[in-house]
């Protein structure tokens, strides 16, 4: 962590527990499916530089490895960390891994693409600390590279909002979820229980949820220029229908 960053429900939330009840929703198949799309949107050669914001687990870290390029994942969770690294050893790729947060990112124009996936930003209080992020990214590009952010969108969140579900995960986990969403600010709230045999616990997030009209006014303030809007992975383009918010921005230069 750097010096004077504070910790979040983020710290706590993203735990081995997290990876074992929402591992059924992420299977192989849709990391590769999800690192397809962002390599052809991203157009870049064999060789090329790639940090992965908030990597996690690894599972496009890896994928992106794979198809030759150069990457770099950062995420602040040592724990997290440590099963990407196992998970690249079995797949017989080395991408570099760093443990640090991605409101004060260590890089300085050594990077042709960043990219930001699976709701990764929005987990912060304010605008302020999001832009954060998002000028660490300018800087961490070199000139002309490209940032490329998937995240949830307002109108979908909005329009598949449910305040109640439930659903049975591996190894015999139930698991109970409610749902808040202020449609002032903009701000999903969580609340999930879970229980296997005798274990159970509790897990909350909160997550700001933008519009595209925000997410592009962030992005020119950050000094980073939106030119493509997709709707999914298929690169179908972006419409309020959609079930994703995908941008591709491009740095000065």
């Amino acid at each position: 962590m750097g010096e004077g960053v504070a910790e979040g429900w983020w710290g706590r939330y993203f735990d081995r527990d997290f990876y074992e009840l929402y591992r059924p929703f992420l299977p192989p198949e849709l990391s590769r499916e999800e690192a397809a799309g962002a390599l052809e949107m991203l157009g870049l050669e064999v060789g090329a530089r790639l940090l992965d914001l908030a990597c996690g687990w690894g599972r496009h870290s890896i994928e992106f490895a794979r198809a030759g390029l150069r990457v770099t994942g950062l995420d602040r969770s040592g724990t997290r960390l440590a099963r990407a690294r196992e998970a690249a050893r079995e797949a017989g790729v080395r991408p570099g891994w760093v443990r640090g947060d991605m409101r004060s990112l260590p890089f300085r124009e050594s990077f042709d693409a960043v990219v930001s996936l699976f709701s990764s930003l929005g987990y912060f209080a304010s605008d302020e600390e999001d832009l954060r992020v998002l000028r660490g990214v300018r800087e961490a590009l070199r000139p002309g590279g490209l940032f490329l952010l998937e995240v949830m969108h307002r109108d979908g969140v909005a329009r598949e909002f449910v305040e109640r579900d439930w659903w049975e995960g591996e190894g015999g986990a139930h698991v109970w979820v409610e749902r808040e969403f202020d449609a002032v600010e903009g701000v999903s709230r969580e609340w999930l229980r879970w229980r296997r045999g005798r274990r159970s616990g509790e897990k909350h997030h909160v997550i700001r949820v933008r519009t595209a009209t925000e997410w592009a006014s962030l992005l020119r303030a950050a000094g980073l220029a939106p030119d493509l809007w997709y709707g999914g992975w298929d690169l179908s383009p972006f419409e309020h229908t959609s079930e994703r918010l995908i941008v591709l921005a491009r740095a000065p230069g």
